[in-house]
């Protein structure tokens, strides 16, 4: 199976589960239209991207999933770390998530040195804690350490 084959296979699993989903939001009507709308043509544009890809796919190349894998170490990386962030988020609080999230980003996937990734983490993670949870007054899930 070539790149372009499990691409356009992607492609087209996320537009079929894409137009299921958006067929569940409100349509609304022409002069006022609802959520589903939106999503509808997206994943219908997913959908048809990923059969034009599939069809005209001339299978030349097999994937070497080792090389691959090598690769896309660094999305996959990007890709774990937000899954963790976002499992964490309710339990830990928007602070404590944050800043663990934005240093290991900086130490293990762009590896800054550990004080640089702290220094930065902590100040962008309590930065944007101040900004968005006391300035601007939004709603930030708090986790156990409450603030």
């Amino acid at each position: 199976m070539t790149k372009e084959r499990v691409g356009s296979l992607i492609f087209l699993v996320f537009g079929i589960y894409g137009f299921v989903l958006s067929l569940q939001l409100p349509m609304g009507s022409w002069g006022e239209p609802g959520a589903g709308p939106f999503p509808l043509i997206v994943s219908i544009l997913l959908f048809l991207a990923g059969m034009k890809m599939f069809l005209s796919d001339q299978g030349k190349v097999d994937v070497d999933w080792k090389a691959l894998g090598k690769e896309q170490r660094t999305p996959f990386q990007i890709v774990i770390l937000t899954v963790a962030f976002i499992a964490a988020l309710d339990r830990l609080g928007y602070l404590l998530t944050s800043t663990l999230y934005l240093f290991t980003l900086l130490a293990w996937v762009s590896r800054y040195r550990i004080w640089i990734s702290l220094l930065i983490a902590v100040g962008i993670g309590v930065g944007s804690w101040y900004v968005f949870g006391r300035l601007l007054d939004t709603a930030l899930p708090e986790g156990w350490l409450k603030f």
